[in-house]
């Protein structure tokens, strides 16, 4: 009878351990999505070869253990001479995983849990198509629209043939009259002042109708971003009104001085004074436009206060990892030829400076506070782009360089001002550095003061059990 009281109580137990394992498991691939999505979708994705290869099922392949030790440091596991290791290596054309010691065992074993829950996703049912009959009788629609583009395709070449033949009897009528059939000049000089109406209004038409889609549109988020934005709207505006009264003026001459047979074409072989008007002009204009933009970016470069944070961009095909200095505010050395070996950006655990280091795969910065970055590349020229904060730099392999910029305002702010809570601020590379050059980005993440303090502190230090006797807190 005990037994039997037991009973409910024992499969309630069993129903709420249950429940917190899927709880648990659920969380973990959840936090599995946002680490995948921070760290591996510039190299792979779950059904289609990127990079890397496709990851379905890999949870069926290798051994969790396994697959934690490569994807911490694989190079160090096929220095181990672990075979399994060493095949994949090989497999993949012996193009070396990027080292992701930054992440603890538990976080990678989430990315699997994400990697095996995306991958026993069923696919959605097709659904099956309903064949749909035409008046003529019937057959499937996929091959009327067919029949109906190789029609197109005749009746354009049938169009072709018919003017081709106009064009050679009317050079045959002009043969026997002895005078041109058509006058072309009429006919092209009406097709100037077409030309320019359709194409003015056609550009017209582009900036009212895609001008909301640029960046422009929803105002800067640096500093610096308000004089950038002024720059660019005046000289566009000058050159706009330049190119408005040049192309107005080409066709509509084209079409006043058309040849009639009865003007003659005056030579005019130079007037000093209106080539040094419009030679002067635009040098002046010129001047003062790029005056003011080496005036900015000399502020962008300029060397900053000791308050500024710094923050190191590394840049690899197709990723990118960022570098905090630790409370100490210094960045420790680094040795390109350690890359991958090491720690994946190469960084010299030996420097005390880069004890308290910090390793990420997503931007976070403060609002209002000065941040000047340092860029460096691991394979080829990349560049990095931050577009809601009109800021760019090359990134050259052996040659660091770095800007500096202040964010004003914060990812929730700047949610709130475009209605789209989705919204995030992105670093992309500008340059086409490979085959999956348009996957490479990396969210950044604008924080007021109190919530970036919290996310840094959240972060592992570079190198744990260590301290730096130098560093000091920022204020």
């Amino acid at each position: 009878m005990k037994i039997f009281k037991l009973l409910p109580k024992t499969a309630l137990l069993i129903a709420l351990t249950f429940s917190m394992i899927s709880n648990l498991f659920a969380q973990s691939a959840e936090e599995g999505k946002t680490l995948f999505q921070a760290n591996c979708t510039s190299c792979h994705a779950i059904n289609e070869k990127v990079v890397g290869p496709a990851l379905k099922d890999v949870h069926k392949r290798r051994e969790e253990a396994w697959l934690v030790k490569w994807i911490k440091n694989s190079q160090k596991l096929i220095a181990s001479g672990d075979a399994v290791a060493v095949l994949v290596y090989k497999e993949n054309n012996e193009s070396p995983m990027t080292a992701f010691e930054n992440l603890s065992d538990n976080q990678i074993k989430s990315i699997i849990a994400y990697v095996k829950v995306e991958s026993e996703t069923a696919a959605p049912a097709k659904i099956a198509e309903i064949p749909t009959t035409v008046a003529a009788g019937g057959g499937n629609s996929n091959d009327f629209s067919s029949a109906i583009n190789w029609l197109l395709v005749v009746i354009g070449l049938l169009l072709v043939g018919v003017i081709r033949y106009v064009f050679l009897i009317l050079n045959r009528i002009s043969d026997i009259q002895g005078k041109p059939a058509v006058n072309w000049n009429s006919i092209n000089s009406i097709l100037m002042i077409v030309f320019l109406v359709v194409g003015l209004g056609a550009t017209v038409w582009e900036f009212m109708v895609h001008g909301k889609l640029t960046y422009f549109n929803e105002g800067p988020a640096s500093e610096h971003g308000v004089e950038y934005d002024n720059m660019f709207m005046i000289t566009l505006a000058i050159t706009g009104v330049v190119f408005i009264i040049t192309q107005v003026l080409l066709f509509w001459y084209g079409f006043k001085y058309k040849s009639d047979g009865k003007r003659k074409a005056l030579y005019y072989p130079d007037n000093h004074k209106l080539e040094l008007w419009w030679t002067a002009v635009p040098a002046v204009v010129l001047t003062v436009l790029v005056i003011r933009g080496l005036i900015t970016w000399s502020h962008m470069t300029a060397k900053t206060e000791p308050s500024t944070r710094n923050v190191e961009i590394f840049a690899y095909q197709f990723g990118w990892n960022a570098r905090y200095a630790g409370a100490d505010n210094k960045l420790g050395k680094h040795d390109f030829r350690q890359v991958g070996k090491v720690n994946a950006l190469g960084v010299d655990t030996a420097d005390a400076n880069a004890y308290d280091d910090i390793i990420v795969n997503e931007l976070h910065l403060e609002v209002n506070q000065p941040v000047e970055f340092a860029f460096r590349a691991k394979d080829v020229i990349h560049s990095a782009y931050f577009p809601h904060f009109r800021a760019q730099m090359n990134v050259v392999p052996g040659l660091p360089t770095r800007f500096h910029f202040t964010p004003t305002v914060t990812t929730s702010e700047m949610r709130e001002k475009k209605k789209d809570a989705t919204f995030d601020y992105i670093l992309l590379c500008n340059k086409i550095c490979g085959g999956a050059h348009y996957r490479m980005k990396m969210k950044v993440v604008i924080d007021t003061k109190e919530d970036f303090q919290k996310w840094l502190k959240s972060q592992p230090v570079l190198v744990s059990g260590k301290s730096n006797s130098a560093a000091v807190a920022l204020k």
